[in-house]
């Protein structure tokens, strides 16, 4: 089919009728990836049916299906697709037209689309996420009663518990680079919570001559604003030691989605002036030393790359560490 041209809707295949095994997200939030660990394309709500196409690793290949208004798709022949989501901030995923959201598709987020319904079209996209996120096999489309609406168990910071039933990844940073992956049953303790994601702690022995002690050399060092936004996936959870001129606190807005609703953060310009802005978030323990800062005062700061271009604005985005 050649791109921008819709088939007939007698001809199309109805929703899911592709091969592969139909799953639940289990996991509020599910990031959907361009690859495995690759560049972040959409999220994905607790309750989502993907089609599993094969599984590598902890990461599985699926094809995620739902309805868009027409006017949030541009007509594109990138990478074989015929059509992008052209919505500033990115446009919700539904499973029928006006019905109940499944999803948020990123600005930029190239799609199949396969039908148009009056307003609406239908759009099919294959992608990554993290076979952990995923229900067992479905055995039929509508989850069970006992199911809808429950919300993930919530456990308190300080809290100890252990992996489930699969393999716990563990990430630098929400949506940063896979550092470890934890073993079924290991004991962990829960150190922080924030909109779906949670901070733990994992404790273990490792051979003393494997080990080298931290130094600056941790820390990426020539590393300019530019470099993160043209290669966000190279730099994800580097640690980087930059002068910054402070602009402004900020509270994040609901569609800043590389931030959690309401997380403050630093508006401030890069150690290049020519680079651009860059985006800060502060943790709660460094919150009351944020506040004191004066607009256009230098900082030398710790940072950590949450991502080097934020889907909103394509801005770096950095987690605050230190401040000197």
């Amino acid at each position: 089919m050649r791109p921008g041209i819709l088939l007939p809707a007698a001809l199309l295949c109805l929703p899911f009728q592709m091969s592969g095994q139909v799953r639940e997200v289990v996991l509020e939030g599910e990031t959907f990836r361009k690859t495995a660990d690759g560049l972040r394309l959409a999220e994905l709500n607790r309750g989502t049916r993907v089609v599993v196409r094969r599984t590598d690793g902890s990461w599985a290949e699926v094809d995620i299906e739902g309805w868009v208004p027409s006017a949030a798709i541009a007509a594109s022949t990138r990478e074989g697709h015929n059509g992008l989501i052209a919505t500033r901030g990115g446009e919700p995923l539904r499973d029928e037209p006006s019905g109940p959201v499944t999803g948020l598709l990123l600005e930029g987020f190239l799609v199949d689309r396969v039908e148009d319904r009056e307003e609406w079209s239908r759009v099919r996209r294959t992608g990554w996420v993290r076979d952990a996120a995923l229900g067992a096999p479905a055995t039929s489309f509508a989850p069970p009663e006992s199911e809808v609406g429950r919300p993930p168990p919530l456990v308190a910071p300080g809290s100890e518990i252990t992996a489930g039933e699969a393999a716990l990844v563990l990430y630098a940073a929400p949506e940063g680079r896979t550092i470890v992956t934890v073993e079924t049953g290991t004991p962990v303790t829960v150190v922080e919570r924030r909109s779906g994601w949670t901070r733990v702690r994992v404790e273990g022995w490792a051979p003393s001559e494997q080990l080298v002690t931290a130094d600056p050399d941790s820390v990426v060092a020539g590393v300019s604003a530019a470099a993160l936004r043209a290669n966000p996936d190279d730099y994800a959870g580097a640690r980087l030691r930059w002068a910054v001129q402070f602009l402004s606190l900020e509270r994040a807005e609901p569609e800043r989605i590389d931030f959690y609703e309401g997380e403050p953060f630093l508006l401030a310009r890069a150690p290049d002036p020519g680079d651009g802005l860059v985006y800060v978030a502060v943790p709660a323990q460094l919150l009351a030393a944020a506040e004191d800062l004066r607009p256009l005062q230098t900082l030398d700061i710790l940072v950590q790359v949450r991502t080097g271009r934020s889907a909103l604005m394509g801005v770096p985005v950095l987690d605050l560490l230190a401040i000197f």
